[in-house]
């Protein structure tokens, strides 16, 4: 699969303070890739490396093939971008500034208008069309940067922490937009420092601490990742403990708020998963629940960031 987004030791210093370094980013053509990382990591400075609003210090961008910022206006022709901070016209209305915005991309009146309907009523503030983009709350405004992002229907969307201003039912409207967008056919990159959400939209994952690249790839891929530490609930759990205990594979258990907390050895964890359901059937024990503790990205941030 071709990648939409390639970097190459892609670099950025502030003066002596390096906030970007030898980032290699592969993004492929579909993908919903969510870059992931603490406040402070150099996601929106890559971003904006990515958008040409800032120049790198050194390395190289491809974008559709095309380099960044050499390419910069055949390339964002096909890119929607959502910035942190919304940024409006605060004096025009919602429907002024979409269409206005959609002329600035080039598209006839008549297209301009009526792509600005579209995507006011595809992120809910078509009922606010016609009031001053000062009058709105802070949610509003980040989603009518989302639909600015979505007209000339672009081929890649870039988002940088898009959910920031929203209410929960508002997190949960935006995920499922990215989703039917990734359906559509857009190429969507997402920067978050937001765990659950990166893992409901993504399929690929890039995950930057300290300015570095520590991890990408396919979420599915990166969640083989051995995780070691284990929720079980049986009928029994005291009873299931005791048989557990002395397993060379156990690190430690405990039960806690009636769930059986289990840390395994990860040497022998192929040896704790044979044996575990033969434990359970021996003892004449109830499966009620097994999953790992933390979620597969959560384990992964742990690992990598050295969280636990």
């Amino acid at each position: 699969m071709p990648n939409i987004i390639e970097t190459n030791n892609l670099t950025k210093f502030f003066g002596k303070v390096n906030v970007v370094y030898h980032l290699n980013l592969q993004v492929p053509k579909g993908a919903v890739y969510g870059f992931l990382g603490p406040n402070g990591a150099g996601k929106t400075t890559t971003i904006k490396m990515l958008t040409g609003a800032l120049k790198p210090t050194y390395g190289e961008i491809k974008i559709f093939g095309l380099e960044m910022p050499e390419d910069r206006t055949e390339i964002m022709r096909k890119v929607g971008y959502m910035p942190e901070k919304p940024l409006a016209y605060e004096d025009m209305t919602i429907f002024e500034f979409l269409t206005y915005m959609g002329r600035l991309l080039g598209l006839p009146k008549n297209k301009a208008v009526e792509q600005a309907r579209d995507v006011m009523a595809y992120t809910g503030v078509g009922k606010l069309a016609f009031n001053k983009i000062k009058e709105l709350s802070s949610g509003q405004k980040q989603r009518v940067t989302f639909a600015v992002s979505l007209l000339g229907d672009p081929e890649l969307l870039i988002l940088d922490e898009p959910t920031s201003n929203l209410d929960p039912l508002g997190r949960m409207e935006f995920i499922g937009k990215v989703l039917g967008l990734a359906k559509a056919g857009k190429t969507v990159f997402i920067s978050s420092h937001i765990v659950s959400e990166i893992e409901r939209m993504c399929n690929y994952v890039g995950l930057i601490k300290d300015g570095r690249l520590i991890e990408q790839g396919r979420v599915s891929e990166l969640a083989k990742v051995e995780g070691d530490d284990y929720d079980i609930i049986v009928s029994d759990n005291r009873k299931l403990m005791e048989s557990l205990m002395d397993k060379l594979y156990i690190k430690e258990i405990w039960e806690e708020e009636g769930i059986l907390r289990v840390k395994l050895d990860e040497r022998f964890a192929d040896q704790f998963f044979k044996e575990l359901p033969e434990l359970i059937a021996q003892e004449k024990l109830e499966l009620r629940l097994f999953k790992p503790h933390t979620s597969p990205l959560e384990r992964i941030l742990m690992k990598r960031f050295n969280m636990g």
